[in-house]
């Protein structure tokens, strides 16, 4: 009688294992044809971002373009017409 309990355990402890088995097999089915689509949506959510980082670069440069040339035209514009007063020494 022991060795047909042993033998009825071991049946059941087999049986277990390959139910958990075939779960895992069906979980990792579902997961791997999931699995594209959310590569899909995270690649078009990265090309999003990196448009919008791209978009804020390109304004910045943009911006420190025009600061440069605008500040470039008046500053040359004040030292030429700008004139250094005469000093003490330079008079005696």
């Amino acid at each position: 009688m022991a060795a047909k309990k042993s033998s009825d355990q071991v049946r059941a402890v087999i049986a277990d294992v390959e139910a958990v088995a075939k779960r895992l097999r069906s979980d990792v089915r579902k997961r791997a044809k999931a699995l594209p689509k959310d590569l899909k949506v995270l690649a078009a959510k990265l090309r999003k971002q990196a448009a919008y980082a791209a978009a804020q670069v390109e304004a910045y440069a943009h911006e420190i373009r025009r600061e440069l040339e605008n500040g470039s035209r008046k500053s040359a514009g004040k030292r030429s017409s700008r004139r250094k007063p005469a000093t003490k020494r330079a008079a005696a």
